[in-house]
Protein backbone atom coordinates (compact mmCIF):
# COMPACT_ATOMS: atom_id res chain seq x y z
CA UNK A 1 0.00 0.00 0.00
CA UNK A 2 1.40 3.38 -1.00
CA UNK A 3 1.15 6.67 0.93
CA UNK A 4 -1.05 9.08 -1.05
CA UNK A 5 -2.64 6.82 -3.64
CA UNK A 6 -3.97 3.56 -2.24
CA UNK A 7 -2.47 1.13 -4.71
CA UNK A 8 -2.37 -2.47 -3.59
CA UNK A 9 -1.11 -5.26 -5.85
CA UNK A 10 -4.53 -5.73 -7.47
CA UNK A 11 -4.82 -1.99 -8.20
CA UNK A 12 -1.36 -1.97 -9.75
CA UNK A 13 -2.29 -4.80 -12.11
CA UNK A 14 -5.57 -3.09 -13.02
CA UNK A 15 -3.89 0.24 -13.75
CA UNK A 16 -1.21 -1.35 -15.89
CA UNK A 17 -3.93 -3.14 -17.89
CA UNK A 18 -5.92 0.09 -18.13
CA UNK A 19 -2.91 1.84 -19.65
CA UNK A 20 -2.74 -0.87 -22.30
CA UNK A 21 -6.44 -1.19 -23.11
CA UNK A 22 -7.68 2.38 -22.62
CA UNK A 23 -10.22 1.47 -19.94
CA UNK A 24 -10.80 3.86 -16.98
CA UNK A 25 -9.89 2.46 -13.58
CA UNK A 26 -11.11 3.63 -10.17
CA UNK A 27 -8.60 4.19 -7.33
CA UNK A 28 -8.64 5.62 -3.80
CA UNK A 29 -6.35 8.17 -2.15
CA UNK A 30 -5.42 9.95 1.10
CA UNK A 31 -5.66 13.61 0.04
CA UNK A 32 -9.11 14.54 1.34
CA UNK A 33 -7.76 16.54 4.29
CA UNK A 34 -4.53 17.86 2.75
CA UNK A 35 -3.64 21.41 3.85
CA UNK A 36 -2.82 22.54 0.28
CA UNK A 37 -6.24 21.48 -1.02
CA UNK A 38 -8.58 23.55 1.15
CA UNK A 39 -10.66 26.21 -0.56
CA UNK A 40 -8.75 29.01 1.19
CA UNK A 41 -5.34 27.59 0.25
CA UNK A 42 -6.44 27.19 -3.36
CA UNK A 43 -7.77 30.75 -3.50
CA UNK A 44 -4.35 31.93 -2.31
CA UNK A 45 -2.68 29.79 -4.97
CA UNK A 46 -4.95 31.05 -7.75
CA UNK A 47 -4.26 34.73 -7.12
CA UNK A 48 -0.50 34.06 -6.97
CA UNK A 49 -0.32 32.45 -10.44
CA UNK A 50 -0.27 34.14 -13.87
CA UNK A 51 -3.70 35.12 -15.18
CA UNK A 52 -3.56 32.54 -17.99
CA UNK A 53 -3.31 29.79 -15.37
CA UNK A 54 -6.96 30.35 -14.43
CA UNK A 55 -10.01 29.40 -16.49
CA UNK A 56 -13.53 29.97 -15.22
CA UNK A 57 -17.12 30.15 -16.41
CA UNK A 58 -20.62 29.58 -15.14
CA UNK A 59 -21.09 26.01 -13.98
CA UNK A 60 -24.60 25.33 -15.30
CA UNK A 61 -23.73 24.19 -18.83
CA UNK A 62 -25.33 21.66 -21.20
CA UNK A 63 -23.77 18.24 -21.84
CA UNK A 64 -22.33 19.42 -25.17
CA UNK A 65 -20.51 22.74 -25.74
CA UNK A 66 -18.56 21.96 -28.91
CA UNK A 67 -16.78 25.30 -29.28
CA UNK A 68 -15.87 25.60 -25.59
CA UNK A 69 -17.49 29.01 -25.27
CA UNK A 70 -19.25 29.57 -21.96
CA UNK A 71 -20.30 32.75 -20.12
CA UNK A 72 -18.18 33.94 -17.20
CA UNK A 73 -18.97 35.76 -13.96
CA UNK A 74 -17.74 39.31 -13.45
CA UNK A 75 -16.15 38.70 -10.06
CA UNK A 76 -12.70 39.22 -8.56
CA UNK A 77 -10.87 35.88 -8.62
CA UNK A 78 -10.48 35.30 -4.88
CA UNK A 79 -14.08 36.42 -4.26
CA UNK A 80 -15.31 34.04 -6.94
CA UNK A 81 -13.44 31.04 -5.52
CA UNK A 82 -14.43 31.63 -1.91
CA UNK A 83 -18.06 32.12 -2.99
CA UNK A 84 -18.34 28.96 -5.08
CA UNK A 85 -20.86 27.38 -2.73
CA UNK A 86 -23.49 29.89 -3.85
CA UNK A 87 -22.32 31.82 -6.95
CA UNK A 88 -22.72 29.04 -9.54
CA UNK A 89 -19.18 29.26 -10.96
CA UNK A 90 -16.77 26.62 -12.26
CA UNK A 91 -13.00 27.21 -12.13
CA UNK A 92 -9.81 25.35 -12.99
CA UNK A 93 -6.39 26.33 -11.64
CA UNK A 94 -3.91 25.12 -14.26
CA UNK A 95 -0.34 23.97 -13.81
CA UNK A 96 -0.31 24.10 -10.02
CA UNK A 97 3.27 22.79 -10.24
CA UNK A 98 4.34 26.41 -10.81
CA UNK A 99 4.22 26.67 -7.01
CA UNK A 100 7.00 24.56 -5.41
CA UNK A 101 4.70 23.22 -2.69
CA UNK A 102 2.19 21.92 -5.22
CA UNK A 103 4.97 20.65 -7.46
CA UNK A 104 6.17 18.48 -4.57
CA UNK A 105 2.62 17.20 -4.00
CA UNK A 106 2.23 16.41 -7.70
CA UNK A 107 5.51 14.51 -7.74
CA UNK A 108 4.51 12.57 -4.64
CA UNK A 109 1.35 11.40 -6.37
CA UNK A 110 2.88 10.65 -9.74
CA UNK A 111 5.93 8.91 -8.36
CA UNK A 112 3.46 6.30 -7.11
CA UNK A 113 1.50 5.79 -10.30
CA UNK A 114 2.88 7.01 -13.62
CA UNK A 115 5.45 4.26 -14.19
CA UNK A 116 2.81 1.65 -13.38
CA UNK A 117 0.84 2.78 -16.43
CA UNK A 118 3.48 4.08 -18.84
CA UNK A 119 6.41 1.85 -17.92
CA UNK A 120 9.65 2.68 -16.03
CA UNK A 121 11.34 5.80 -17.39
CA UNK A 122 8.71 6.37 -20.06
CA UNK A 123 6.64 9.11 -18.40
CA UNK A 124 7.27 12.85 -18.55
CA UNK A 125 5.57 16.27 -18.70
CA UNK A 126 3.95 16.16 -15.27
CA UNK A 127 1.16 18.70 -14.75
CA UNK A 128 -1.46 19.32 -12.08
CA UNK A 129 -4.89 20.96 -12.32
CA UNK A 130 -7.34 21.78 -9.54
CA UNK A 131 -11.04 21.88 -10.40
CA UNK A 132 -13.31 23.99 -8.19
CA UNK A 133 -17.00 23.57 -8.96
CA UNK A 134 -20.22 25.05 -7.61
CA UNK A 135 -23.09 22.68 -6.81
CA UNK A 136 -24.64 21.24 -9.96
CA UNK A 137 -21.82 22.31 -12.29
CA UNK A 138 -21.24 20.45 -15.54
CA UNK A 139 -18.00 19.87 -17.45
CA UNK A 140 -19.29 19.09 -20.99
CA UNK A 141 -18.24 16.03 -22.99
CA UNK A 142 -14.59 16.22 -24.05
CA UNK A 143 -11.31 14.38 -24.50
CA UNK A 144 -7.84 15.05 -23.11
CA UNK A 145 -4.49 14.21 -24.76
CA UNK A 146 -2.69 12.89 -21.65
CA UNK A 147 -2.85 10.25 -18.93
CA UNK A 148 -4.98 11.62 -16.11
CA UNK A 149 -5.85 10.61 -12.56
CA UNK A 150 -8.69 12.71 -11.12
CA UNK A 151 -8.72 12.68 -7.29
CA UNK A 152 -11.87 13.83 -5.50
CA UNK A 153 -10.96 15.89 -2.40
CA UNK A 154 -14.19 17.60 -1.29
CA UNK A 155 -17.82 17.17 -2.31
CA UNK A 156 -19.07 14.61 -4.81
CA UNK A 157 -19.21 14.31 -8.56
CA UNK A 158 -20.02 11.77 -11.23
CA UNK A 159 -17.48 11.12 -13.95
CA UNK A 160 -19.22 9.72 -17.02
CA UNK A 161 -16.84 7.91 -19.37
CA UNK A 162 -17.64 6.46 -22.75
CA UNK A 163 -16.41 3.96 -25.31
CA UNK A 164 -15.59 4.66 -28.94
CA UNK A 165 -17.49 2.77 -31.61
CA UNK A 166 -14.18 1.83 -33.26
CA UNK A 167 -10.43 2.61 -33.13
CA UNK A 168 -10.98 4.80 -36.19
CA UNK A 169 -13.58 6.90 -34.34
CA UNK A 170 -11.11 7.49 -31.49
CA UNK A 171 -8.35 8.33 -33.97
CA UNK A 172 -10.55 10.83 -35.80
CA UNK A 173 -11.26 12.83 -32.64
CA UNK A 174 -7.68 12.53 -31.39
CA UNK A 175 -6.40 13.77 -34.76
CA UNK A 176 -8.77 16.74 -34.60
CA UNK A 177 -7.49 17.63 -31.12
CA UNK A 178 -3.76 17.39 -31.86
CA UNK A 179 -4.38 19.35 -35.05
CA UNK A 180 -5.52 22.34 -33.01
CA UNK A 181 -9.19 21.54 -32.43
CA UNK A 182 -11.01 22.13 -29.15
CA UNK A 183 -11.00 19.39 -26.52
CA UNK A 184 -14.82 19.57 -26.32
CA UNK A 185 -16.76 17.08 -28.42
CA UNK A 186 -19.73 17.90 -30.65
CA UNK A 187 -21.67 14.94 -29.23
CA UNK A 188 -22.54 13.52 -25.84
CA UNK A 189 -20.57 10.67 -24.27
CA UNK A 190 -21.28 7.41 -26.11
CA UNK A 191 -21.97 4.15 -24.26
CA UNK A 192 -21.81 6.04 -20.94
CA UNK A 193 -20.52 4.47 -17.73
CA UNK A 194 -21.01 6.41 -14.48
CA UNK A 195 -18.28 6.58 -11.82
CA UNK A 196 -19.57 8.12 -8.58
CA UNK A 197 -16.74 9.84 -6.73
CA UNK A 198 -16.77 10.61 -3.01
CA UNK A 199 -13.91 12.36 -1.15
CA UNK A 200 -11.05 9.86 -1.16
CA UNK A 201 -12.09 8.33 -4.50
CA UNK A 202 -10.32 8.81 -7.82
CA UNK A 203 -10.31 7.56 -11.37
CA UNK A 204 -7.60 6.99 -13.97
CA UNK A 205 -8.75 8.26 -17.38
CA UNK A 206 -6.64 7.09 -20.34
CA UNK A 207 -5.75 9.55 -23.14
CA UNK A 208 -8.52 10.47 -25.58
CA UNK A 209 -11.24 8.85 -23.47
CA UNK A 210 -14.55 10.63 -24.01
CA UNK A 211 -15.94 11.86 -20.70
CA UNK A 212 -17.96 14.53 -18.90
CA UNK A 213 -18.28 15.46 -15.23
CA UNK A 214 -21.47 16.22 -13.30
CA UNK A 215 -21.00 17.91 -9.93
CA UNK A 216 -23.00 16.89 -6.87
CA UNK A 217 -25.15 19.09 -4.60
CA UNK A 218 -22.21 20.72 -2.77
CA UNK A 219 -18.98 22.57 -3.55
CA UNK A 220 -16.47 20.22 -5.18
CA UNK A 221 -12.66 20.25 -5.10
CA UNK A 222 -10.73 17.81 -7.29
CA UNK A 223 -7.03 17.44 -8.12
CA UNK A 224 -6.12 16.15 -11.56
CA UNK A 225 -2.58 14.80 -11.95
CA UNK A 226 -1.48 14.21 -15.54
CA UNK A 227 1.51 13.02 -17.50
CA UNK A 228 2.54 11.90 -20.98
CA UNK A 229 4.59 8.98 -22.21
CA UNK A 230 6.90 8.30 -25.11
CA UNK A 231 4.31 5.98 -26.63
CA UNK A 232 1.71 8.74 -26.36
CA UNK A 233 4.09 11.26 -27.96
CA UNK A 234 4.69 8.83 -30.84
CA UNK A 235 0.95 8.42 -31.31
CA UNK A 236 0.53 12.21 -31.43
CA UNK A 237 3.19 12.41 -34.15
CA UNK A 238 1.34 9.79 -36.20
CA UNK A 239 -1.90 11.72 -35.72
CA UNK A 240 -0.27 14.95 -36.92
CA UNK A 241 1.20 13.13 -39.93
CA UNK A 242 -2.25 11.71 -40.72
CA UNK A 243 -3.69 15.22 -40.60
CA UNK A 244 -1.18 16.39 -43.23
CA UNK A 245 -1.82 13.33 -45.40
CA UNK A 246 -5.57 13.84 -45.21
CA UNK A 247 -5.21 17.45 -46.36
CA UNK A 248 -3.24 16.11 -49.31
CA UNK A 249 -6.23 14.00 -50.33
CA UNK A 250 -4.99 10.68 -48.94
CA UNK A 251 -6.74 8.31 -46.51
CA UNK A 252 -4.18 7.32 -43.84
CA UNK A 253 -4.68 4.41 -41.46
CA UNK A 254 -5.37 4.99 -37.76
CA UNK A 255 -2.44 4.72 -35.32
CA UNK A 256 -1.80 1.13 -34.32
CA UNK A 257 -3.17 -0.34 -37.54
CA UNK A 258 0.20 -0.65 -39.33
CA UNK A 259 3.15 -0.37 -36.89
CA UNK A 260 5.71 -0.03 -39.67
CA UNK A 261 3.82 2.84 -41.28
CA UNK A 262 3.40 4.44 -37.84
CA UNK A 263 7.16 4.43 -37.32
CA UNK A 264 7.74 6.00 -40.73
CA UNK A 265 5.12 8.70 -40.06
CA UNK A 266 6.51 9.49 -36.61
CA UNK A 267 10.05 9.75 -38.00
CA UNK A 268 8.94 11.97 -40.89
CA UNK A 269 6.90 14.34 -38.74
CA UNK A 270 9.74 14.62 -36.20
CA UNK A 271 12.17 15.56 -38.95
CA UNK A 272 9.73 18.10 -40.41
CA UNK A 273 9.10 19.70 -37.02
CA UNK A 274 12.84 19.91 -36.27
CA UNK A 275 13.41 21.59 -39.64
CA UNK A 276 10.58 24.05 -39.00
CA UNK A 277 11.99 24.86 -35.55
CA UNK A 278 15.44 25.44 -37.04
CA UNK A 279 13.97 27.88 -39.59
CA UNK A 280 12.17 29.78 -36.81
CA UNK A 281 15.40 30.07 -34.80
CA UNK A 282 17.15 31.65 -37.79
Amino acid sequence: MSDLLHLDEQSVRALRTAGETGEPQEVTHALRSHDLLTLEALADLAVSLPADSIEHNVGALPDVVADGRAPTLDLELREMILGLETNGAWCVVKNVEQDPRYSALLDSCLDEIEDLVSGPGRAYHREGFVFLSAPGSMTPSHIDPEHNVLLQVQGTKTMVTGRWASPEARADEAERLVGGGHRNLDHDVQEPVEHHLQPGDGIYVPPYTQHKVVNGPALSISLSVTWRSRALADEARVLRANSYLRRAGLTPTAPGTRPGADRAKATAISAAERAKAAVRRR
